[in-house]
């Protein structure tokens, strides 16, 4: 059972209040009727006394009804603030993407202030206000058909103000709450954008939502204000109409003076609770909503037996992300298997679906078809407390929230452990970084939002995803805003962290830390098109898409250039990329020289870069070229083993032959029916030496 409905326990001694201070309304009238007939013409005082008694009496028991009722009803908000509050933490810690957590927080306060303000009160005041028709009948009908025809008239009165008002109390309530959203974020968004007039631009438009809100307001304001003032007229004229009615039934002997008032006093009581209910209406409505919303929380259960320690394993089954409106969904039946301890880098073009696959691993926001597994254990069915524990999650875009260091790193653990926080900066190479700070781990960033840069905030972050030393770690783009150091540190942490046996998932743009993955996993549009270990994805992936076609053109140099850049995505491969591009141009200047006597249209080469490893890459240069080389390659490559440059009184193609030799391209060629390809292996300046270790008679061998 969900434990709000414990909440109806309480429905019936606030109806048994309710009654009481119901009932307790109708003293003064009776009293009246009473005395006006029964004291005033006898004279008789010890009437008057006793009537004046049990009147006070029973306005006693009234104000205690009342004071156990609005009691009953704070207590019973906080119980629903403090319960609702409960689910709300146990449905996040289960699975945040299942849970609207405004909806949620939006419920728990809207039921939480009915309770505690006139709307529940009138709420309870409806059920009895049969009493007072009641009543009204026993002391004439007459006063019970003008009590409807009252209420008739106050109804016909609401419906009109609400059918009148209905569509521009909507537009005021949406502008108004853009315009608080464009006020908030005017300043905010502007230093975002590095531009002050979107700054400007943002302020100029919530002015004139403003101006429109006030136009919508002045038009609410006549509505509203007369039917205020028609709705205290007819209260009033009722009152009045009661008491011509009753003098009218004095006047024909039906009816007593003291009814006469009684009758009156009644008939003003039961329209204002009418009025009442009407006012708070659509209050009422809405924390019937809250009520309902809060009702659909599942109820949260604690595991019956201790999870045993996990290995690692990871499999997905059939993950299924639906888009919805006919769309192709973000995720479209999703399957592999990790063993422990093993790293997966998911790769893929924008909107593929990379982030929705982790997070659906990660169980942040779980496929709606399909299921993931930690070891045999199901995603869905582990309790909040151990997915905590097992599973560390690094956002693609990471944020700290205001607090010290250490609370940030131990995601506010009442309980924070300093050792494993400590630990948990040292595995993400933060430790250092804090400790200079002046404070230390205790840097508040409510009061210094600015002392850590996005990539620090970032490595922070990782050291959150670390302090419980999770068994799975998943990343998304965790290199995306890190520089050279930070990039190296981070290879350093996974390494270590694979070493220690966790399973880590990664999301990559930037190749920088792709060494460390053994598997990769290639989306596109939701669905997987290649997955297996890295080496023979790189090697399928360098076929398709490493290629480029330009014509023999000095001015296609620089596309070659920056073509050959964009394949480096590391920045610690700045020299590395250098070394490549100046290797394609001199390849590209040899083919420009042959081709230059040639007639237009010019010949088109392509070329293409595979990698072989993180430091030995090939580059290839194919064309409708008449390019003989073999000559000049052994005479330069002799000319430089006796330790001679080429000078002035070599060809161009020589100079460009020696430069590619200097550089250990190992120049390779092949011309076969005018059609030339040359290939060049180009090394990293820190490869080790065991890279690009072919023997010298391999790599002066001719292309195959």
């Amino acid at each position: 059972m969900n434990p709000i409905q414990h909440s109806r326990r309480m429905i019936a001694p606030l109806l048994v209040f309710s009654l009481l201070s119901n009932l307790a309304v109708l003293i003064s009238p009776l009293f009246m009727m009473q005395v006006l007939d029964r004291v005033v013409p006898s004279g008789n005082t010890a009437t008057l006394v006793l009537l004046g008694a049990l009147a006070l009496s029973a306005l006693l028991v009234q104000g205690v009804a009342e004071g156990l009722r609005d009691l009953s009803l704070r207590r019973l908000g906080t119980w629903i603030e403090g319960t609702g509050s409960g689910q709300l933490m146990q449905d996040c810690g289960a699975s945040p993407a299942e849970t609207d957590m405004a909806e949620h927080c939006a419920a728990v306060a809207g039921l939480t202030q009915a309770l505690r303000g006139p709307t529940a009160q009138a709420a309870l005041s409806l059920p009895w206000l049969p009493l007072f028709i009641l009543a009204l009948a026993l002391i004439h009908a007459g006063f019970v058909a003008l009590l409807f025809g009252l209420l008739c008239a106050l109804f016909l009165l609401d419906r009109i103000l609400t059918i009148t008002t209905v569509t521009t109390q909507m537009q005021l309530a949406q502008d108004q709450q853009r315009e608080q959203t464009l006020f908030q974020n005017a300043g905010k968004q502007g230093q975002r954008l590095g531009n002050a007039m979107a700054t400007q631009h943002m302020l100029a438009r919530a002015f004139s939502l403003q101006v429109r809100r006030h136009q919508h307001s002045d038009r609410l304001d006549l509505p509203q204000a007369f039917g205020g003032s028609i709705a205290g007229v007819l209260r009033s004229a009722g009152q009045v109409m009661a008491l011509g009615l009753g003098a009218y039934l004095v006047t024909q002997n039906q009816l007593s003076a003291g009814g006469m008032i009684a009758a009156s006093l009644i008939v003003s009581r039961s329209y204002g609770s009418c009025e009442t209910v009407l006012k708070q209406g659509p209050a009422l409505r809405q924390a019937l909503e809250h009520y309902r919303v809060l009702l659909r929380r599942p109820q949260m259960h604690a595991p019956s037996m201790a999870l045993p320690a996990f290995k690692g394993a990871l499999t997905a089954e059939n993950l299924t992300c639906p888009r919805g409106g006919g769309a192709a969904p973000y995720l479209d039946r999703v399957s592999f298997s990790l063993a422990p301890g093993e790293c997966l880098a998911i790769v893929g073009a924008a909107g593929s679906g990379k982030t929705s696959l982790l997070q659906a691993l990660s169980g942040l926001k779980p496929a709606a078809i399909g299921s993931t597994f930690y070891d045999d254990s199901a995603q869905r069915s582990l309790p909040p407390e151990a997915s905590y524990r097992l599973i560390g999650s690094l956002p693609q875009r990471a944020d700290l929230i205001a607090g010290s260091l250490a609370d940030n790193i131990a995601c506010f653990d009442p309980d924070r452990d300093d050792d494993a926080v400590v630990a948990a900066a040292q595995a993400a190479g933060v430790h250092g970084l804090i400790a200079a700070l002046p404070e230390g781990y205790e840097s508040d960033l409510s009061r210094c939002p600015h002392v850590l840069s996005a990539g620090q905030v970032q490595r922070v972050a990782l050291a959150r995803a670390l302090y419980t030393q999770p068994r799975y770690l998943f990343l998304d783009e965790p290199n995306a805003l890190l520089d050279g150091d930070g990039e190296r540190a981070l290879l350093q942490t996974l390494l270590r962290l694979k070493a220690s046996g966790t399973t880590i998932v990664m999301v990559l743009h930037r190749s920088g830390v792709m060494g460390v993955a053994d598997k990769i996993l290639r989306l596109d549009q939701g669905r997987v098109v290649d997955f297996g270990p890295r080496a023979e994805v790189l090697a399928r992936l360098s076929g398709n898409q490493r290629q480029i076609r330009l014509p023999a053109l000095a001015t296609s140099q620089h596309d070659l250039r920056d073509w050959v850049a964009s394949q480096f995505t590391r920045a610690s491969d700045e020299a590395f990329s250098q070394k490549a591009q100046i290797i394609a141009q001199e390849m590209f200047q040899l083919a420009l020289a042959a081709a230059g006597e040639q007639a237009n249209p010019p010949p088109e080469l392509a070329f293409s870069l595979k990698f072989r490893d993180e430091f030995e890459c090939d580059l290839r240069m194919a064309g409708d070229v008449a390019l003989d080389l073999s000559e000049k390659i052994i005479r330069v490559r002799k000319e430089l083993r006796h330790g001679r440059e080429m000078g002035q009184g070599s060809s161009r193609d020589e100079q460009a032959l020696a430069a590619l030799e200097r550089m250990g391209s190992a120049l390779c060629q092949q011309t076969l029916e005018g059609r030339t390809t040359l290939q060049a292996s180009v090394l990293a300046h820190n490869a080790p030496r065991s890279s690009g270790g072919r023997e010298q008679g391999q790599r002066q061998e001719v292309l195959q």
